[in-house]
């Protein structure tokens, strides 16, 4: 390991990566090569004798958390095994996969994802007699996840209903011995709380901790870092207070206003150094983002080239709007030779995309929805997950319930009732109750029945059997249990008279068992479980796992930490950026709404080209449109329009896009 400091980096970097001792906060303008400094920060930290055991570095997905331990990797040889450069909720659940037993559960959890816990909620309201119809279980979820993390809270006496559902579904957790996501960030915190003696120990060992996206820390999140580094003060925290955009799930961009005052000693250094877009862009930015009041004073600058202008579509209505951009894409990419995979569209809302997804599907365009459905969402592929997790904990009753009667087996609700009841009479699993029903002589049900149960429960025992006794054969075993229970038959029936879809499905499960098998023969894995991998999966199952060449389409908010050449944004108009919602609300609302415009705004290397629609569908009513206010933001010198731009192709032009197309067809 050996570079030199001083020239990989510029003055500013070169202070934050090469400060390595007490609290240091690093505000790290858009593009200014953050991941880069990073790197090189704990490339001095290992050549400075500290050990990679001993340093802590936390992100917000696993997908940067894998790209800063594989650039470490790259520039220092250490194994990215050594390195602990995790997410939160990961770090989370390898504290409570050492420590859980110490608040009572078992160490063989299972993280609920989303669709569980839906999935519990309807269970636990059923159970307690409520009329499900009247609930909406994604927004009692979120609003659950409030109440978890301090965020919101129920009518001080608890006796409304939603408190009872509540404390009957934080019961049922405990009963299935399993999580959610926001106890991996809670149940932390509750045992450095109760048990000090595991604080201590944990401080021990991690001496030096990193924060990046610290804009994007919820205060829970920066409990757990600053009860870590009390003691010794060796926390680093990366951020920008301009792209704080999820103040909606939790974030909290003040927590630098508290770092401040915890650590009143940091040494604080800004990053304004773009190297990313063009002079035009990151003045249209900085103009934007000044209106914020309170934030930290900064401006980007480049020693790139001014660049083009700033380009405005004003298209009639948005399927105009999404003729008009793939036009543009085409037309540029004849141009400059981009692939695909250089233009992003990014839009306000997800309910914008499928006008957008419609016309690219039409136009045999090339695109994929960016932080859209996952592979992992897909109904076949949870289905078969499902029963790994099954087979891995026969007490998780909610892979139970999932799998119990698919493929179809003629299991109804009295059937599922009946099991219920055992379970809760009998203190144990739906899963041990399903065996217990099966050969009770006073269950009242048929022999058929009994029998069907009493196959469910010796195919699940079989096939964990020869799951533990698999070595690295696993993923063998799950697709001879998929064969077992005749799952392409079940699909079949779902579409009779549609083979591709059936063969679509059948795909992604070979898909996920062979993903599942590349896991377990990976040395990198040795040592580590299916459950290991199986809640794995429910941390990092949203992340997008297609790299094909396609246009991007994606939310502003999926957008964040993502570059490209070419960005269109679409629908900058008034009551959608800024939200309708927002200007209902207060300047926090709007100050964020300006903060997502400045992250799409940053998002565009070289070109960047803004939609407003002159009116634009809303419900069967074609209204006109409003410019967002934030265009009158930009300076108008930066702007131009196509109107602007049509003027007949001189000679020249002309000669050197024939040339340009000649040599083109003599490539072929």
């Amino acid at each position: 390991m050996s570079f030199d400091l001083r020239r990989e980096l510029n003055p500013e970097q070169y202070l934050a990566a090469s400060t390595i001792d007490g609290p240091l906060l690093i505000i790290a303008g858009a593009g200014s090569g953050k991941t880069r400094m990073l790197t090189f920060r704990v490339a001095h930290m290992l050549e400075n004798g500290i050990s990679p055991h001993s340093i802590l570095a936390l992100t917000f997905t696993n997908k940067a958390a894998a790209e800063m331990a594989e650039r470490i990797h790259d520039l220092t040889g250490v194994s990215r095994k050594e390195l602990m450069a995790t997410t939160f909720h990961a770090f989370g659940m390898k504290l409570l996969k050492k420590y859980i037993h110490l608040l009572g559960y078992k160490d063989n959890f299972t993280i609920f994802d989303a669709s569980d816990v839906q999935t519990l909620l309807s269970d636990v309201i059923h159970n307690l007699g409520y009329e499900e119809a009247d609930y909406n279980f994604f927004e009692l979820a979120s609003l659950f996840s409030d109440v978890k993390t301090g965020r919101a809270s129920f009518r001080s006496d608890g006796k409304s209903e939603l408190s009872h559902v509540y404390t009957e579904y934080q019961k049922s957790l405990k009963a299935y011995n399993a999580l959610d996501f926001d106890d991996l960030i809670m149940l932390p915190l509750r045992l450095f709380a109760e048990h000090p003696e595991t604080l201590a120990e944990i401080r021990k060992t991690y001496s030096h901790i990193l924060v990046d996206e610290f804009q994007d820390t919820s205060l829970t999140q920066y409990s757990i870092v600053k009860e870590l580094a009390w003691e010794h003060r060796n926390l680093c925290v990366v951020g920008d207070d301009d792209q704080s955009i999820y103040s909606w799930r939790g974030a909290n961009y003040r927590n630098i206003i508290m770092f401040e005052s915890d650590f009143p000693e940091r040494l604080e250094i800004k990053l304004e150094r773009n190297y990313r877009s063009t002079g035009t862009i990151l003045e249209a930015a900085n103009n934007v983002i000044v209106h914020n009041t309170e934030r930290k004073s900064k401006k980007l600058w480049t020693q790139e080239s001014v660049g083009s202008m700033i380009h405005r579509l004003e298209p009639k209505d948005e399927d105009d709007e999404a003729a008009m951009i793939i036009g543009k894409i085409r037309e540029l990419r004849f141009a400059h030779d981009y692939p695909w995979k250089n233009f992003g569209v990014l839009v306000r809302t997800n309910h914008m995309l499928p006008v957008l997804e419609n016309r690219f599907l039409l136009t045999n365009t090339p695109c994929k929805i960016s932080g859209g459905a996952s592979f992992f969402d897909r109904k076949e592929v949870k289905d078969i997950i499902s029963y790994l997790r099954l087979l891995v904990n026969t007490k998780d009753d909610v892979s139970f319930l999932r799998v119990i009667n698919v493929p179809r087996r003629g299991i109804g609700r009295k059937t599922i009732e009946k099991i219920r009841a055992t379970a809760e009479s009998n203190q144990c699993s739906l899963h041990e109750a399903c065996s217990l029903v099966s050969i009770a002589t006073d269950s009242g049900m048929k022999g058929n029945q009994k029998k069907t149960l009493a196959d469910f429960f010796a195919l699940i025992e079989d096939y964990r059997e020869k799951l533990f006794h698999a070595g690295k054969n696993k993923s063998k075993v799950l697709m001879a249990l998929v064969e077992n229970i005749s799952y392409k038959d079940y699909v079949i029936d779902q579409y009779p008279t549609n083979e591709k879809a059936v063969n679509f499905k059948m795909g992604s499960i070979r898909t996920f068992n062979a993903m599942f098998g590349r896991w377990e023969r990976d040395p990198d894995n040795n040592g580590s479980s299916v459950f290991d991998y199986l809640n794995r999966l429910a941390l990092s199952g949203k992340e997008n796992t297609d790299d094909d060449d396609k246009v991007h389409l994606m939310t502003m908010h999926a957008s964040k930490g993502l570059e490209f050449a070419v960005v269109f944004l679409a629908g900058i108009e008034d009551h959608i950026i800024p939200h309708a919602r927002t200007l209902e609300e207060n300047q926090d609302s709007l100050a964020e709404e300006r903060r997502l415009f400045y992250v799409a705004l940053t998002r565009a290397r070289k070109h960047l080209y803004i939609s407003t629609c002159m009116a634009r569908h809303r419900g069967k009513e074609l209204t006109a449109s409003v410019p967002s206010r934030f265009l009158l933001e930009i300076p108008a010198h930066l702007v131009t329009t196509e109107d602007e731009e049509a003027k007949p192709a001189s000679k020249e032009d002309l000669s050197r896009i024939l040339d340009k197309f000649k040599a083109k067809l003599d490539a072929k």
